[in-house]
């Protein structure tokens, strides 16, 4: 992970989440919405099934960015968002009710799929690698058949100064996290055994620790893997206060509960 992957832009399907993707978390998905279930059907072909299982026939992947503001437009259950002009970039002109959406994402590769007669899908999406849009095309809100695309490019992944450090102090603190979770019946989304590289550890942590998805997305946007290290380090010591704070029970558990369950 290391290495600077190619730097010429690529053309890729954007898929907006309220969910932040990072490089190696796996999430399924439910795909409804129309737009949403073109992108599928165009990327994996008439046989998605087959497709799926079959990644040596090229890259089924598309882009996740996490929605910062508003919410996708799901015309079969009447939801909609609030326009804004802020300035970040958006897919549609003014006036459309499409989201503001951040510019860096990660990959989503598709590693499992499930077809159901009226057109909707399952899938189990892998993170892999992060990108910046350079480039978003419009798209016109109203049409329930449009997705957007975009121009982006792939983004260095640096390990920075003293990262060895960092990564065994973020393990210390998340051993803590997940022991003090577990006594109140709870337990964050990790594997059993961290990475030792520091940068896949940085990533495995940063989607395992249950945080505000804002926090989530200024982990996936750091420079390199200390700084991503030592803020998860910051909100580690944070929560760890929090989960061993006595009221914490009489607290509601929603935030607690996150199944990665992903809706369009």
């Amino acid at each position: 992970m290391r290495g600077i992957l190619g730097t010429m832009p690529l053309a890729l399907p954007i898929f907006p989440l309220n969910t932040v993707l990072f490089p190696g978390m796996t999430v399924p998905l439910h795909v409804f919405e129309r737009r949403y279930r073109r992108l599928v059907s165009e990327l994996l072909g008439p046989d998605p099934e087959v497709a799926a299982a079959q990644p040596g026939q090229g890259p089924r992947r598309f882009g996740v960015v996490w929605i910062e503001l508003g919410q996708e437009v799901a015309a079969e259950s009447g939801q909609g968002a609030v326009d804004a002009d802020t300035g970040a970039p958006t897919t549609g002109g003014p006036g459309t009710a499409l989201p503001r959406i951040s510019a860096t994402g990660c990959t989503a590769l598709v590693r499992d799929v499930r077809v159901y007669e009226d057109g909707r899908y399952d899938l189990v999406v892998e993170g892999g690698a992060r990108f910046t849009i350079t480039d978003l095309a419009e798209v016109d809100a109203s049409s329930p058949e449009e997705y957007s695309t975009a121009s982006v490019s792939f983004l260095p992944e640096p390990l920075g100064p003293d990262a060895e450090e960092h990564a065994e102090r973020v393990r210390d603190l998340f051993g803590t996290y997940s022991q003090r979770l577990a006594s109140i019946g709870m337990s964050p989304d990790a594997s059993p055994e961290l990475p030792k590289d520091p940068i896949a550890l940085s990533y495995a942590v940063s989607a395992a620790t249950v945080l505000d998805q804002a926090e989530k997305q200024r982990l996936l946007e750091a420079e390199d893997a200390a700084t991503r290290l030592a803020v998860t380090a910051r909100f580690l010591r944070r929560e760890n206060r929090l989960v061993a704070a006595p009221t914490l029970p009489n607290l509601p558990a929603g935030p607690f509960l996150n199944n990665g369950v992903s809706f369009n």
